[in-house]
């Protein structure tokens, strides 16, 4: 039998019970035809890869392809202490740009900048009569200058409190800039005005990125979204368009947000985009996965809606985006249209709200479902065993860890943060547990994410819930098995087998025999999507 390559003298960990090490394997067609035993076939292609480690193709299951590409174009703040710099980066942007350009700029953290957010007032003086948005890292609050809201429709800063949103104001109750949760929306919808073009150069961006750190699958976990920078409906036309024509590298799954669906002549409450299309349509390459809804802030942010007030805020238990009652209108009316329900949920408070609305959905109508809460940060022993026995699927960021352990400690207090970001408890109470970053919130190495969830230190060195640490194998086995299990892929993707999809990563290091505090540094050296070599150096 002549297939069309075959990869040998590798050490293979398969993820897989039955044969977790290999050292060859065929491919033919972009699927894996054998394992070790290669008898009689023939190969176009015979690739020796001189005893490397081999681990199958890593899959971000919460990772915002998109976003990620726009923000990798945009004046990068990160890791900045001091609001002067910050001014001077925008007005260096500025100086580029024409007198009516957008000048946007992300990844600030007022935790690096002794709790001070930029203002409308210094970023006008900055950009000179130009509208500009500065990002927070985590995505969930802005700071917008005059000219920004005016075009937004809010003249001399007087923008209106929103619900489901945070207007920060000074003592003549104009705005200060500074806008959480749905309050930003009206300001990133006049900021948003992107082109086809400019939607396909980000996800090229991105793609490149992602397959460089050994991402063959991703989960882009909302598309199809109003009152956000970059994203609109003509997304998952992008996709579809980037996908076919190469742009597109890693295997995607794509949420929409269920602001996007809207009731048929259906069955009474049930939801759906136009032809009943719902979770599991698609291929190989591109499949519409679970309905996206947002129901807090972030915690870095602090509006992540809490039950016990932020540290130093006794007034402050974040921002619940949807009530409880129409959070449980909403993932009961998805959950009985065919749709697996992904909810971001952060805050205590948050996660309640949402189990309970699974409960009752579970109760109504009880289907096989793999439901998720994305992020799953501040969870008490309770709300673990809970998300086990409904059959929920956390999907925790292990890179939060280093980037945002200091903030978050300093916002919540140790105590709370041994139950925040754990992974440990999860597999303990029988879970398969993803692996992720939120990129572009954090960045895509999924080396530094499984490095966080061995480790768990904070960027100064702090032990962050360290009762939480697991494995490298059960790290690497979140980024594979895993992430694949989250969105139902497991019998495709996720390890290395006869008849699974030929995804696989050769690394610089073995991945399983590095030190632990060296786990950051491995690196892919050679990343195969199909069979096909699409990363190598």
């Amino acid at each position: 039998m002549r297939v069309d390559s075959i990869w040998r003298n590798g050490r293979f960990w398969t993820g897989t019970g039955e044969r977790p090490e290999a050292h060859a394997l065929a491919v033919l067609h972009g699927r894996i035809v054998a394992v070790d035993d290669l008898e009689g076939l023939e190969a176009d292609e015979v690739h020796d890869l001189d005893g490397a480690r081999v681990v199958p193709g890593l899959h971000d299951a919460h990772h915002h392809l998109s976003l990620t590409g726009h923000r990798l174009g945009m004046v990068d703040l990160k890791g900045l202490t001091e609001l002067e710099e910050l001014y001077s980066r925008l007005a260096a942007r500025a100086a580029e740009l024409g007198p009516d350009e957008w000048v946007k700029a992300t990844y600030y953290d007022q935790n690096l900048m002794n709790g001070e957010h930029p203002s409308a007032e210094g970023i006008d003086a900055a950009v000179g009569g130009r509208p500009a948005i500065v990002e927070h890292v985590s995505g969930h609050m802005i700071v917008a200058n005059t000219r920004a809201m005016e075009l937004a429709g809010f003249a001399d800063r007087r923008h209106p409190d929103i619900d489901g949103g945070r207007v920060f104001r000074d003592a003549d109750g104009r705005a200060t800039g500074l806008l959480q949760e749905r309050a930003a929306n009206p300001v990133r919808e006049a900021s948003s005005n992107v082109s086809k073009a400019e939607i396909l150069e980000a996800l090229e961006r991105a793609s490149e990125q992602a397959v460089s750190y050994g991402l063959t699958s991703l989960t882009e976990p909302g598309v199809v979204a109003s009152g956000t920078l970059t994203t609109r409906c003509a997304d998952v036309d992008a996709y579809q368009t980037a996908v076919a024509t190469g742009r597109i590298k890693p295997r995607m799954t794509i949420m929409p947000f269920h602001t996007a669906l809207h009731p048929l002549d259906a069955p009474a409450g049930w939801q759906s985009l136009d032809w009943g299309i719902r979770t599991g349509l698609g291929d190989d390459r591109l499949r519409i996965g679970p309905v996206k809804i947002v129901s807090d802030g972030s915690l870095i942010g602090r509006s992540a809606a809490v039950h016990q007030c932020y540290c130093g805020e006794p007034e402050n238990v974040g921002v619940m985006q949807l009530s409880g009652e129409e959070l449980r209108a909403a993932l009961i009316s998805y959950h009985r249209a065919g749709w697996a329900v992904a909810t971001h949920a952060i805050g205590d408070r948050a996660i309640d709200h949402v189990l309970d609305a699974v409960e009752v959905a579970q109760r109504l109508e009880p289907r096989r479902v793999r439901h998720r809460i994305e992020h799953f940060a501040i969870a008490s022993d309770e709300q673990v065993a809970r998300c086990a026995d409904l059959g929920v699927i956390p999907v925790p960021q292990g890179v939060f860890i280093s980037d945002f352990g200091d903030g978050i400690l300093e916002a919540i207090g140790p105590e709370r943060s041994a139950g925040t970001y754990r992974m440990r408890s999860l597999l303990d109470a029988g879970m398969v547990v993803p692996g992720s970053t939120d990129s572009p919130v954090s960045d895509a190495n999924p080396f530094v994410s499984m490095h966080d969830l061995v480790n768990r230190k904070t960027h100064s060195g702090a032990d962050f819930a360290p009762a939480e640490r697991v494995s490298i194998e059960e790290a690497l086995h979140a980024y594979t098995v895993g992430s694949a299990h989250a969105v139902g892929r497991e019998d495709a993707v996720g390890t290395l087998a006869v008849g699974r999809l030929a995804d696989f990563v050769v690394l610089s290091e073995d991945l399983l025999q590095v030190p632990a505090e060296r786990i950051r540094e491995v690196q892919a050296m050679r990343t195969v999507v199909g069979g096909e070599t699409v990363f190598s150096w």
